[in-house]
């Protein structure tokens, strides 16, 4: 039979859990999301402590206990304590975008624990980092046509689009193709097509 400090230790942890599979990289994103809906409307630490002033009927004792007297609860918990405060947000790949990780610089030390949370980190800043090439890639694309066209002319596969819109090439080797478009130089950008595609003859072959 459980008693009301099981209870409320059990209802306390499966708020710490929701908190830690949010911010886990490595859970699923479908789960993550699962998690962050569930806690907003699941029990916070002070809706438990609101709680253990209910009787259950036709006993004296509570239904839950309060968490003040719940001791070391805390300390099982597997993530943060779910409370009134906590903000949770919502799970996605661009929020998962961050190069820096302010965990993995938490935990950083010498031992072989350390070093593979920092090798984590640094292969999750790496995929961070293509995704935000290819992404920057597309809206390129999207935003001057023309590139569309060109690089059907040129042959060029998708590596190699995004390393060319990504590619420091303009104004003394500072800007790419993001930074001429937003300073309204799309032109520029059409030149070194034309000569690109001018270096780089393509023979047709037209249809039978």
């Amino acid at each position: 039979m459980t008693i009301p400090l099981e209870r409320s230790r059990a209802v306390l942890w499966a708020g710490g859990l929701l908190v830690a599979l949010n911010g886990d990289r490595r859970v699923p994103m479908e789960h993550r999301r699962a998690a962050t809906q569930i806690a907003r409307h699941f029990p916070t630490v002070e809706d438990v402590s609101s709680a253990s002033h209910l009787r259950l009927f036709g006993r004296d004792e509570g239904m839950f206990e309060n968490p003040r007297d719940c001791v070391n609860w805390r300390e099982g918990c597997p993530g943060k304590p779910l409370t009134w405060a906590t903000r949770l947000h919502w799970p996605s790949e661009d929020a998962d975008d961050g190069i820096e990780d302010s965990g993995a610089d938490d935990e950083a030390d010498s031992s072989v624990e350390g070093l593979e949370a920092q090798l984590a980190a640094v292969d999750r800043a790496q995929d961070a980092l293509t995704r935000r090439r290819q992404r920057l890639a597309y809206l390129c694309r999207d935003a001057h046509p023309v590139l569309i066209v060109c690089f059907h002319v040129l042959g060029w596969d998708l590596e190699k689009v995004i390393e060319w819109t990504n590619r420091l090439q303009f104004d003394d080797n500072t800007k790419n193709v993001a930074h001429l478009l937003i300073e309204d130089r799309g032109e520029e950008i059409n030149e070194r097509l034309r000569q690109l595609t001018h270096e780089n003859p393509v023979k047709w072959h037209p249809l039978d």
